[in-house]
């Protein structure tokens, strides 16, 4: 017993450093973060998942949409060091598709680049790179996230066979489930030289989606950078 408390300390340990953020990646040609003050803030796009009986995964398309509200209104509220002029409303249903699909691709783009994100680098879409420039503004951040909670029922199925697994290797072997994964990307764009500036993520860790006090403790880290 002993044994497996040692494992699950470690464990949950593990699970604290993940939720780590970094301090950001700054695309070449630019010396530092202080020139990055002024933003124009797209709505942030979310994608929130179920995870139910037998490990299948489904879209939530209502904790999608909470999330999404609830990703804006934290990122207005948190001290991120940035000025954010105006939040970004799309005229129509047509537009916002176009704006949630550009900041899709950059999202698609980083989970897609070769090597680490520190040397990923970016297409950015047209259509941000117009939107920005139309409301006068340099630059532009958009917010993309990602996360996932496990129902009641599968959690506890997750713990079972934790817990099985370790009678089986008498205490040697010890998994611990997320109950919940948050999982937040940042890029600022800059319209003048059609690039991504700068862009961070933070991974949390068995951080529900849907609760401001972990959101907002992921916006700190993120934005440390900004906050020296």
């Amino acid at each position: 017993m002993r044994k497996l408390i040692i494992l699950l300390t470690t464990a949950i340990g593990a699970i604290s450093l993940s939720s780590c953020g970094t301090t950001g990646y700054l695309a070449s040609g630019y010396n530092d973060v202080d020139a990055i003050k002024d933003v124009v803030l797209f709505e942030p796009v979310s994608k929130i998942e179920t995870i139910g009986k037998g490990e299948i995964t489904v879209s939530n398309d209502t904790a999608c949409v909470a999330s999404q509200d609830l990703l804006l209104q934290t990122v207005k509220e948190c001290e991120s060091g940035l000025n954010i002029l105006s939040v970004y409303v799309p005229s129509g249903e047509e537009e916002a598709e176009i704006v949630r699909e550009g900041v899709e691709s950059l999202y698609s783009q980083l989970l897609h680049s070769q090597g680490s994100f520190r040397t990923a680098t970016f297409v950015v879409p047209e259509s941000l790179d117009e939107i920005i420039e139309r409301t006068g503004n340099r630059y532009g951040m958009a917010v993309y996230s990602y996360g996932f909670s496990r129902t009641g029922g599968n959690y506890a199925a997750q713990i079972a066979k934790g817990v099985g697994l370790a009678i089986l290797t008498l205490g040697s072997v010890y998994t611990v489930p997320y109950k919940d994964k948050s999982n937040i990307h940042i890029f600022i764009i800059d319209s003048e030289h059609n690039c991504v500036a700068w862009h961070n993520h933070d991974i949390g860790a068995d951080y529900n989606p849907l609760k401001q006090k972990h959101l907002e403790k992921q916006f700190k880290r993120i934005f440390r950078k900004f906050n020296k």
